[in-house]
């Protein structure tokens, strides 16, 4: 700093001296005077307008509501019928429970006592013929009602048991089975429809049975169901 302040002190003298000399030369001192530094003038930013952009006015068309769409209904088609044979579903095995025929809600089965109901069947009118019993003692009987509608056939014992061995149902009119065989009604093929592949045929009854001793046994007036019947074959 002390220089640099020295340096300014001795460029003035030298100054203050040469001016001096000059005067008393009679030479006035040319004084230069520095051009003023132009400055370009400022040019003040050109804004450029840009038009504005003319947007075509939107032109809505007028909605239009469209017609209602109207369907034309579908033509009904009619399914051809069919021509294969309804299915029917396999009949069941025949079994002990078929073994059961009911009189004037009165159950009858083989092997049963009948003395107990016999006095429950059709008003309990019955007419009864007495034999001597085969074996056992004391003395077969057979039941009949209303004629021969119902017929029911015993082994007598000593203790004075009736044991059925045959029961059977032949004018007892519309009838019906367990499982809708109906007397007078039901057809032949009806039977074996309902019941199944028969244990043995006849020209004129179709038996059904459990283990060969035990039988349910149909009856036929030409195609149609007359008799149903019960047998035990050990019995005879």
């Amino acid at each position: 700093m002390k220089k640099l302040t020295i340096k300014k002190t001795t460029a003035v003298m030298l100054a203050a001296l040469t001016a001096f000399c000059l005067t008393a030369c009679g030479e006035k001192p040319v004084t230069t005077t520095e051009a003023p530094v132009s400055t370009p003038a400022e040019t003040q930013p050109v804004v450029i307008t840009t038009a504005a952009e003319t947007t075509p006015a939107e032109t809505t068309a007028p909605e239009t509501t469209a017609a209602p769409e109207t369907t034309a209904p579908a033509p009904e088609t009619t399914e051809a019928p069919s021509t294969e044979p309804e299915s029917t579903e396999a009949p069941e095995p025949f079994g002990e429970e078929d073994l059961v025929l009911i009189v004037d809600g009165v159950e009858l089965s083989l092997r049963m006592d009948f003395v107990p109901v016999k006095d429950q069947i059709l008003g309990g009118n019955y007419d009864e013929q007495v034999g001597q019993a085969c074996v056992g003692g004391g003395n077969d009987r057979a039941y009949y009602y209303d004629g021969d509608a119902v017929s029911v056939y015993t082994v007598g014992s000593a203790s004075g048991e009736q044991t059925i061995y045959d029961i059977y149902i032949t004018l007892l009119e519309g009838y019906t089975t367990q499982k809708g065989a109906v007397i007078g009604t039901t057809t032949r093929d009806e039977v074996l429809a309902i019941y199944g592949e028969p244990y043995s045929t006849f020209p004129a009854s179709e038996r059904y049975s459990v283990d060969g001793k035990l039988e349910l046994i149909f009856g036929f007036d030409g195609e149609i169901l007359s008799s149903v019947g019960l047998h035990d074959n050990e019995v005879q």
